[in-house]
């Protein structure tokens, strides 16, 4: 299952926020998306799940428009988690994930044990399994987080779109999350704040000021030159001597 993006615009007030982006993910890879902050990296997330409708150009799941699809099958194949994503409901951490097998059920397929199951096993994905009776409002920031991708692995989707999943987590979790996105391997697509956690992804886009100035390998777009040149920052690279992990160092 692939993505693409071919040209496409998000306005805000008349202005570019995503400004003439094409790009094309392949399946089974983890696409990161990095860039300044305002650069566009969550509206370029919501566009790709078609939260948004881009104001010029296309998005095509599997080589299909997007904008001709119905909004359930396109809920049957991709999943987004989003960086705000709230609820105001008095539900339990179980309730919220069930959530996401709604695009699945129907008077002619209703909730069944398949469902508890897959329930089940997002739960234990997350490591959230102990909370599934907690009330949601009860949750910490990084707990919230966790159910949130919960929901989204019980929608089985192929692929996976995380805007910031990291963000509110500590770094045990970070790690757990990130480790947990690279077993999944489905076609991912990951905004990420961190250029660390960027280095292991397959392949890295940079955004700046709404336009897609770079797209590959990590080694070969997340070098010294486009940090200075997009993050307006110094920096050098080291080898982790356990691994031969490449690590930036700011400076």
């Amino acid at each position: 299952m692939t993505l693409s993006a071919e040209n496409v615009t998000w306005l805000a007030k008349g202005k570019p926020i995503i400004d003439g982006v094409s790009l094309h993910v392949n399946e089974g890879e983890i696409l990161g998306l990095v860039g300044p902050n305002g650069s566009g990296k969550s509206t370029l997330i919501r566009m790709l799940a078609g939260l948004r409708d881009p104001a010029a150009g296309q998005v095509l799941l599997n080589g299909t428009p997007m904008a001709r699809m119905k909004r359930r099958t396109i809920a049957q194949t991709m999943a987004v988690v989003e960086q705000h994503a709230d609820t105001s409901d008095a539900i339990t951490v179980r309730d919220a994930v069930k959530l996401g097998r709604t695009p699945w059920l129907s008077p002619l397929e209703p909730w069944s044990e398949r469902d508890d199951e897959i329930v089940d096993d997002a739960l234990d994905a997350v490591k959230m399994a102990h909370k599934s009776g907690q009330s949601w409002r009860t949750l910490s920031g990084g707990e919230r987080q966790r159910v949130h991708i919960a929901r989204a692995l019980a929608q089985q989707p192929q692929i996976l779109l995380l805007d910031e999943p990291t963000n509110h987590l500590d770094i045990h979790n970070q790690i757990a999350i990130l480790a947990l996105i690279q077993r999944l391997r489905r076609t991912t697509v990951v905004a990420l704040h961190d250029l660390n956690q960027a280095l292991g992804c397959d392949r890295v886009a940079v955004l700046d000021q709404g336009k897609l100035v770079d797209i590959g390998p990590p080694d070969e777009v997340v070098t010294t030159e486009r940090l200075s040149e997009t993050f307006a920052v110094s920096a050098s690279f080291l080898t982790d001597p356990s691994d031969g992990t490449r690590i930036i160092r700011f400076h």
